[in-house]
């Protein structure tokens, strides 16, 4: 069995990710601060390593020890409002989780280690299909992940095995896409956009393709190599909205609002995040082999509707 050290595997996407490592044979170890996740990973099957990705510990050992490590977390990026100086704190902590882990790695031991970073890196990109090679223009959250992102070669040098991720728009149980599309549509009430939402597209990817193409990457990334994470077919936020109404069979209603309220509201890192463009290729992680089993939103969101639905029917 391969040992596995992941961190942020009570995230969103870790917590996909880890029943599939394990389902595929890891031994796997997952950095933890929370107690009360520590009791559920270990009736999983996993090995809890508690410590804190800012603070030095016994943990920066396990993951020395480990052949592969996938590093998922990041600081909080959600929740009111993100000023400048929210920003800067969340780069300088990015920074020095990065630090703190890459440091401790050993190359002669490690044989793979998977990054997971932010497609806002490369920005607003307009109407053209962007690639990995292609040169970012970092908007939104972009301009504060780019100095981890551009730390990233240095480490490289110093030989460890990196692979770089980069998930798209994930949606899936438990996401955005849930609180902010599914419920107020489901209780008939409209949903809030702006205009640019209407036109912009994004690149979405289900989270339980996210999962499995990070797995994948594991284990049939090339190393060196940036992939983006995203399914087959770029859309705009109002499509997302649109499929999920038509499979509930409810109406499709959307107050469109002004982006100086939206910048008000939420500040200007999460509007820009919000609005860019970026219709990312995923050629390269089709080269790798890997297999969609959700290519688009016309897959993705009936099935996850569906799923919602059922889940709220047994919690009743």
């Amino acid at each position: 069995m391969k040992r596995l050290f992941v961190t942020g595997g009570t995230g969103f996407i870790g917590a996909r990710f880890i029943p599939l490592a394990l389902e595929a044979g890891y031994e796997v170890r997952v950095l933890t601060r929370n107690a009360r996740a520590a009791e559920r990973w270990k009736h999983a099957g996993v090995t809890p390593v508690h410590g804190d990705l800012l603070t030095p510990g016994p943990w920066q050992e396990e993951a020395a020890a480990s052949e592969q490590v996938v590093h998922l977390a990041q600081p909080i990026t959600f929740g009111g409002r993100v000023t400048h100086k929210r920003a800067v704190a969340y780069r300088e902590q990015r920074l020095r989780m990065d630090s703190l882990l890459l440091e401790s790695l050993k190359p002669g031991t490690v044989k793979r280690v998977l990054y997971v970073g932010g497609t806002s890196y490369y920005g607003n990109q307009g109407h053209n299909l962007v690639t990995e090679d292609s040169t970012p223009r970092p908007s939104g959250w972009g301009p504060y992940i780019a100095p981890a992102i551009e730390a990233l070669p240095g480490y490289r040098a110093r030989g460890l095995p990196l692979v770089e991720a980069y998930p798209g728009s994930v949606y899936g149980l438990g996401s955005w896409f849930e609180e902010y599309t599914l419920v107020p549509l489901k209780g008939g009430r409209r949903l809030f956009g702006l205009k640019e939402t209407l036109v912009n597209k994004m690149s979405p990817i289900h989270v339980e393709d996210c999962a499995r193409a990070l797995l994948h990457l594991l284990e049939h990334g090339e190393v060196g190599r940036r992939y983006f994470v995203v399914d087959d077919e770029p859309v705009t936020f109002a499509d997302l909205s649109r499929v999920a109404a038509e499979t509930l069979g409810v109406t499709h209603r959307r107050v469109l609002l002004p982006r100086w309220l939206c910048t008000l509201a939420l500040g200007p890192v999460l509007t820009d995040s919000l609005t860019a463009e970026a219709l990312l290729s995923n050629a390269r992680l089709h080269a790798t082999g890997f297999q969609f089993r959700y290519p688009t939103i016309r897959e993705g969101v009936p099935a996850l509707v569906r799923q919602w639905l059922e889940t709220r029917a047994q919690t009743r």
